[in-house]
């Protein structure tokens, strides 16, 4: 049996949460097990344009990740009504989940650097809940591009190939 590992690295179960979501349900990374691989994401503030331009884009791509057998996951580190100003100002197709007190932030290793600069990262938990992708960053400008990597990476996952 495994244990969920505090410290989450490619090849390691992913730590599970539960979360409130803006559509007021519960969503934890567990209810996914079995079901579908799971792309998380962590936005650094509601301020940051590139971290909103990624999650416009993962929701603008939306039906081609549920394709390659990926749901979306984006973590906001505010309250319910904060993270669904957020949602309802970007009209994502999936619901923001809302972490106000960066629990699960911490709990990815996601500390403010220098107590300055949020941390943020991108993550693939495969349909066994381990994580076979991820991202850490403090330099937001990576997640320009981040959509069109994770939809390459999903296909590769969902069609068995070598996964780095």
């Amino acid at each position: 049996m495994a244990i969920d590992s505090i410290e989450a690295k490619i090849g390691s179960l992913a730590p599970d949460f539960k979360l409130r979501a803006t559509n007021g349900q519960e969503i934890s990374l567990s209810d996914f097990r079995s079901k579908s691989n799971v792309i998380v994401f962590f936005i650094r503030e509601t301020t940051c344009p590139q971290c909103r331009t990624h999650v416009a884009q993962l929701g603008r791509m939306y039906d081609q990740f549920r394709e390659a057998g990926a749901e979306i996951v984006v973590i906001l580190g505010e309250d319910v009504e904060k993270s669904r100003e957020y949602a309802d100002g970007i009209h994502l197709p999936f619901p923001i989940l809302s972490d106000p007190d960066r629990a699960v932030y911490h709990l990815y290793e996601l500390e403010k650097y220098f107590l300055l600069f949020q941390r943020t990262a991108s993550l693939v938990v495969d349909k066994s809940g381990i994580v076979r992708y991820l991202k850490r960053t403090t330099v937001p400008n990576v997640w320009l591009q981040e959509s069109r990597e994770l939809y390459g990476f999903m296909l590769s996952l969902e069609e068995g190939l070598p996964v780095r």
